[in-house]
């Protein structure tokens, strides 16, 4: 056996399908097919279940999978590690942030590490904050960008920016004329929330329960901006970023200071504590934190 055939029996495996996994590692069908075949005369054991009527690993191939993710995860940290010793400012690395947090923070960050380190590729993937978690568990991604609070031995978590969550309501509402507000205050208000796809809806849920009230949710939208102008029409109130609320520029919108609790909307770098830091991964988290507003 050797680490061409490793990787084509993961990638089969994790995919269940021969065509699938042919098409993701840029072979044929017939070629991935040769490959467990003598894979499998290497080994002497079957690895794949032909009898079966859908696609099925044996146990043995089973075991070969599981262990075999581990061998080239380690081999691939190990490459990196080789490419760090011959040269620190040249590499690859993947970043997942939430849609929102790269639209506020990430968009000038991006262009300035790509500027200052112009030998480093930066695949970047948006996805909500738990998908972001998940794929840095399980290693699709380097780096993770979250909302806090995030607690979990698995990680190293680097706090990088700070702010809060603020209640906005239109100009023509009764509490535009207050510059703060109680969550128990909003007990028989109409929210317009973004939608379950994003930690604040949820999180909202949680402070409204914590205050004793199920907030009355009449509109969900996956766009914030949409959110804030039906806010300045009066259709109901939100909470946002505080940061977002920057670039929306309308006069029919009041912002106001959250209280009991306090709701903050503080962002975090998260990568797991086993896996091997490369120096492109270190140059990428030190100029994130230098950038941030937390020191």
């Amino acid at each position: 056996m050797n680490l061409k055939q490793l990787t084509y029996f993961v990638a089969l495996a994790k995919n269940q399908n021969f065509t699938t996994a042919a098409n993701e590692l840029f072979i044929c069908q017939s070629a991935l097919s040769k490959t467990i075949k003598a894979m499998e005369a290497d080994l002497d054991v079957q690895l794949v279940d032909r009898t079966a009527k859908h696609f099925c690993l044996t146990p043995e191939g089973r075991m070969l999978y599981q262990e075999g993710q581990d061998a080239l995860e380690s081999i691939n940290n190990q490459m990196e590690h080789l490419r760090d010793c011959i040269n620190a400012e040249n590499g690859e690395i993947s970043v997942g942030i939430p849609p929102v947090i790269s639209t506020i923070y990430f968009a000038s960050i991006i262009q300035g590490f790509r500027k200052a380190y112009p030998g480093i590729r930066l695949n970047i993937a948006e996805e909500g904050a738990n998908m972001v978690k998940e794929k840095v568990q399980s290693g699709e991604i380097d780096i993770g960008v979250v909302i806090l609070p995030f607690a979990s031995d698995d990680f190293h978590i680097l706090p990088v920016f700070k702010s809060d969550n603020v209640l906005t309501v239109s100009t023509e509402h009764p509490l535009a004329d207050r510059e703060k507000a109680a969550f128990r205050e909003l007990r028989n208000e109409e929210f317009i929330s973004l939608d379950k796809t994003f930690m604040l809806h949820s999180r909202t849920r949680e402070l409204c329960h914590m205050s004793g009230f199920e907030p009355n949710i009449v509109m969900e939208s996956s766009q914030w901006d949409f959110v804030a102008e039906m806010v300045s029409l009066n259709q109901g109130v939100a909470i946002l970023p505080r940061p977002i609320l920057s670039r929306f520029n309308s006069n029919k919108i009041k912002i106001l200071t959250l209280t009991e609790p306090e709701f903050p909307w503080d962002i975090a770098l998260i990568i797991r504590k086993d896996k091997y830091v490369s120096n492109p991964i270190k140059n990428f988290q030190a100029y994130v934190k230098q950038h941030g507003n937390i020191k």
